[in-house]
């Protein structure tokens, strides 16, 4: 019964959208095998979501995801706890996780890299932030965006 096939029915769009994720990213495994591996991980995170996540800007980074940044030929790892990203046990921004590491102002969009599980592939932060729609939002993330400010 291990390696018997059941047939599950899926909304067309959801099944839709993972094969346009699949090939926009160039991961050439099916969205078959995507589909069990994200019902795997449903499974094993307890069946609940917590809805806790760090909300970068636009980026939403969700409980668990890691952070890792390469500087100068090693690599340095953050993680999402809860709502805050923490680095050593302490919290930390994005930006203030770049500056621990370097010791210098950059940007941390373009030097960190994230990764929402450890089925998924790393990821540039402004590749995703770049793709709209392709991370969750929460709700209102890009109010700024839509108001114009008093002072224009």
């Amino acid at each position: 019964m291990r390696n018997e096939a059941m047939t599950v029915e899926v909304p067309t769009g959801l099944y839709l959208d993972v094969i346009e994720k699949l090939r926009r990213s160039g991961d050439l495994r099916s969205p078959d095998h995507v589909l069990a591996l994200a019902l795997k991980n449903w499974l094993r995170s307890g069946s609940k979501a917590t809805g806790a996540g760090y909300q970068w800007k636009e980026l939403y980074l969700p409980d668990g995801t890691e952070l890792r940044m390469r500087y100068r030929g090693s690599y340095h790892y953050a993680a999402v706890k809860g709502d805050q990203i923490m680095y050593f046990s302490e919290p930390v921004t994005p930006r203030a996780f770049v500056l621990l590491v370097t010791g210098t102002v950059r940007n941390p969009s373009r030097d960190i890299w994230i990764r929402r599980n450890v089925n998924e592939v790393w990821t540039r932060a402004d590749a995703w932030r770049s793709q709209p729609g392709s991370v969750p939002a929460m709700a209102g993330a890009n109010r700024r965006r839509n108001v114009r400010r008093w002072s224009d």
